[in-house]
């Protein structure tokens, strides 16, 4: 039985892809969310971590790249679906190197999801055939990404969480909860950073943290 969680903020959208595996046998859906805070507090919440997260790019709060890099840390075993409306190259190129682990459109994307959510649980990346991509690029993005992932500027996994949430709209009492810790923990973790990086202030921080790869800035539209 692979388990699935669901962030999706368009609440019809989020009950059609809910309803689809809810009829299909092996699959299993055990959380949805409306938006990528919603869907860190429910996947905190969980006895059991879900195999896999199918995740919206585009919402309110803290978007689906944000959310990635913050579940590719917090989570590593968790593999991640993007889902999006669009077929550009730059949403397919962002949400790699987030972490994502494979990428369906939209629409009529019931007719892929079963082969999606089993490719990438057998460790292979699925992209949307839909996609204009071409080998060289993906391979690009993916060395891209791995570069990335090993520059971590010897930086712990609680600190590159807090540095991912950083770059959100959430204030530092708002990414203590998140991170279900006191509010002064965060300021140790920002002092703590600050010495490692070489910055001295939460904006700067943010800048070094999108600049190296660390972090997205989330879309709150």
């Amino acid at each position: 039985m692979i388990t699935i969680a669901l962030a999706e903020d368009h609440q019809p959208t989020l009950k059609r892809f809910a309803d689809h595996f809810k009829y299909k046998e092996g699959f299993k859906v055990v959380t949805e969310a409306v938006n990528g805070h919603d869907l860190i507090l429910k996947i905190n919440a969980l006895q059991q971590l879900p195999d896999i997260v199918l995740i919206d790019i585009n919402m309110p709060v803290i978007d689906g790249v944000a959310v990635t890099y913050y579940l590719k840390v917090h989570y590593p075993s968790v593999k991640l679906l993007a889902l999006s409306n669009y077929s550009d190259e730059d949403s397919l190129r962002t949400i790699l190197l987030s972490g994502a682990d494979g990428f369906v459109m939209k629409a009529l994307a019931e007719n892929v999801l079963a082969q999606a959510v089993t490719t990438v649980m057998n460790n292979t990346m699925f992209i949307d055939t839909r996609m204009e991509t071409n080998e060289q690029q993906l391979y690009f993005i993916l060395n891209k990404r791995k570069k990335r992932i090993e520059n971590d500027f010897g930086l712990t996994q609680r600190e590159k969480t807090f540095i991912i949430l950083n770059a959100t709209s959430h204030s530092y009492e708002q990414i203590a909860a998140t991170m279900l810790v006191e509010n002064k923990t965060i300021q140790t973790y920002f002092d703590r950073i600050s010495k490692k990086l070489n910055v001295h202030s939460r904006q700067s921080l943010t800048v070094f943290s999108i600049q190296n790869g660390l972090a997205a800035v989330a879309n709150y539209n």
